[in-house]
C-alpha cells in the first residue's frame, strides 16, 4: 500500500494512528499487550476505511509472535537476519570475476549492521582488482575473507529494539584500517546489542594515532544512528584516554577542536577500560567479540591499506590523568656564532632529578640527541625501568621512533647509541607535546647557555620554580 500526501484537509477526530501518519508499501507494528493491539488495530482499520484504502487480506498476519519483513524476523525481542538461502550461502564457490566479487560484497551489504567486524573481514576483498582476479595472483587472504563472511552470514544474532528509557551502551574499537563500534543496552546485567556501525579510515586518518581513531569510532556512531542516540545518555567504553581530553580539554587544537565541538551536546559518561577490558568483557552479551580478541581472529586478513608506516608520536595530554610513572622531559639548544649547545633533562614532574649539560662543536639536532642520551643516562643511574621521554620538537623523537630515516651521518651515531640505552629500559615511550608543556627543561638549557658550564639543580627554591613551570 502507498499513501501520498496531497494536502487534503484531515478531520480532527481522525489523526494518527501508530506513531506516523504516512505508510510506504507495507504496515508493520506491535504492542506491548493483546488488547492494545486489539485497539490499535481497530484505529488502523477505521481511518484505512475512511480514506477508501484496501488491503490484501490473504498477504496480512495479525496476533503473531514475530513476522518475517524483508529476509529479517522481527519479533518483541529484537530483529534477526533471514536470508533467504543460508545453505546456499555456504556452497557459494569463490567468484571467478572481479564483478562476481562485488555482487557478493553487495549483497552483504543490507546485513552488515548484524555483522560485528563486517569492515575489518571484508576490506581484503574491497582491495581486490580485476587484474589480480584476471590472473589469479596474491588472493589467498581474499579467499579467505570470503569463507568467513559466508560463516558469519548464516550466524548473525539477534539485534535487539533499542529503549529509550535505557542509557545506550558504546564499545568502541579501532585497529590500522577500521574504526567501529558496538551500541547495545544493559539488560539483566548483561550488554544486548543494538546494531554494529563502522567504516574504513581514509589515507590521512590511516596514520593516525590508535587513539584518535578511537575518537572517529564513536563520531562515526553518532552520525549513523542519531536518530536513536540524540537526547540519550551514553555510557562510552574508552581504552584510551584522549576522548576524555577532548572533551575537558582548554588547550585542543587541530582536528581535535571540532572533535570536541561535534561532543559536546551530548551526555557521555566515559568508562576507562584497560586492555584486559577489566569487567567489561564480563557483561557483554553473546556475540559481542572482547575487543582485544577482534584484531586476533583478523590477523592474517590484513590490508594492503594497513600495512603504513607506524602512527605518529602523539601529544603527552593524551597520558592519562590516572598515570603513575617516571616523565623524562628533555630541551636541547646551539648557538651558531660558537656551536655551543646545551641540553637539559629532568625526569618527572615532581622533580627527581635536574642537570644543564654544556656541549662544544654541536649542532640543533646534536644538542637534540645529546639531550635525549643525557636523560636516559640519568634514568639508568636511578635504576628505572620504564619512562617515558616528552619533547617539543619531533626531529629525533621520529627518527628514535623510526617514523623518518636518519640519514645524516654525524646524527647516525647518536642514534645508535639511543639504540643501546634502549634495550637497558622494560618500557620506554617517546612522546611528542607543545612547548608550553616543556618550559622546565627550556629553563634548564637557556641557563646552561648564560652560564657557559654544565650545572645541577640543587637549590630548593629552583625546583619548586621547575615543577611550577
Amino acid at each position: 500500500m502507498t499513501v501520498f500526501q496531497r494536502n487534503i484537509p484531515m478531520p480532527s477526530h481522525i489523526g494518527p494512528v501508530l506513531g506516523r501518519s504516512t505508510y510506504i508499501d507495507d504496515i508493520a507494528h506491535g504492542a506491548k499487550t493483546w488488547n492494545q493491539l486489539c485497539d490499535d488495530l481497530d484505529a488502523l482499520l477505521y481511518r484505512l476505511r475512511y480514506w477508501n484504502i484496501s488491503v490484501s487480506l490473504p498477504k496480512s498476519e495479525i496476533g503473531k509472535r514475530s513476522i518475517p519483513y524483508l529476509s529479517l524476523e522481527i519479533s518483541a525481542e529484537g530483529i534477526r537476519a533471514t536470508p533467504k538461502v543460508p545453505k546456499g550461502v555456504m556452497d557459494l564457490p569463490f567468484p571467478k570475476s572481479h564483478k562476481g566479487v562485488l555482487s557478493f560484497l553487495g549483497s552483504l551489504n543490507y546485513y552488515h549492521k548484524f555483522i560485528e567486524d563486517f569492515l575489518v573481514v571484508a576490506a581484503v576483498l574491497y582491495e581486490l582488482s580485476e587484474d589480480q582476479m584476471r590472473q589469479g595472483r596474491d588472493i589467498s587472504r581474499a579467499h579467505e575473507s570470503f569463507e568467513l563472511l559466508k560463516r558469519k552470514i548464516v550466524a548473525t544474532p539477534m539485534l535487539r529494539h533499542p529503549d529509550i528509557q535505557k542509557p545506550f551502551v558504546v564499545i568502541p574499537h579501532a585497529n590500522r584500517w577500521v574504526a567501529g563500534a558496538v551500541i547495545g543496552q544493559e539488560y539483566n546485567g548483561r550488554i544486548q546489542f543494538v546494531r554494529y556501525t563502522g567504516r574504513v579510515l581514509n589515507d590521512a586518518e590511516l596514520r593516525y594515532h590508535i587513539a584518535e581513531k578511537e575518537v572517529i569510532a564513536i563520531l562515526k556512531t553518532l552520525q549513523v544512528v542519531w536518530t536513536i542516540l540524540e537526547g540519550r545518555q551514553l555510557i562510552i567504553y574508552a581504552r584510551y584516554s584522549v576522548l576524555k581530553w577532548v572533551l575537558q580539554s582548554k588547550s585542543a587544537d587541530g582536528r581535535c577542536v571540532p572533535w570536541g565541538v561535534t561532543l559536546s551536546h551530548w551526555d557521555i559518561e566515559i568508562r576507562k577500560v584497560q586492555k584486559v577490558e577489566d569487567g567489561l568483557a564480563a557483561i557483554m552479551g553473546a556475540g559481542i567479540t572482547p575487543r582485544e580478541h577482534l584484531d586476533e581472529a583478523v590477523e592474517t586478513l590484513i590490508p594492503l591499506k594497513g600495512y603504513v608506516r607506524r602512527h605518529p608520536v602523539v601529544s603527552v595530554e593524551m597520558l592519562g590523568s590516572d598515570f603513575q610513572g617516571v616523565v623524562l622531559s628533555f630541551d636541547a639548544a646551539a648557538k651558531l656564532s660558537t656551536k655551543k649547545g646545551s641540553c637539559g633533562c629532568l625526569p618527572g614532574w615532581k622533580v627527581l632529578k635536574a642537570k644543564g649539560f654544556l656541549l662544544e662543536n654541536v649542532t640543533v639536532n646534536d644538542a637534540e640527541y645529546h639531550g635525549l642520551l643525557k636523560g636516559l643516562e640519568m634514568a639508568i643511574e636511578m635504576r628505572l625501568q620504564a619512562l617515558v621521554a616528552v619533547r617539543n620538537s619531533r626531529i629525533v623523537l621520529q627518527q628514535v621512533q623510526r617514523l623518518i630515516n636518519c640519514n645524516q651521518p654525524h646524527l647516525k651515531k647518536h642514534f645508535a647509541k639511543v639504540e643501546l640505552l634502549k634495550e637497558k629500559f622494560g618500557s620506554l615511550r617517546l612522546i611528542h607535546l607543545k612547548r608550553e608543556y616543556n618550559l622546565a627543561a627550556d629553563y634548564l638549557t637557556t641557563k646552561t647557555l648564560s652560564l657557559d658550564e654544565s650545572w645541577g639543580v640543587t637549590d630548593p627554591a629552583e625546583i619548586a620554580h621547575l615543577e611550577h613551570v
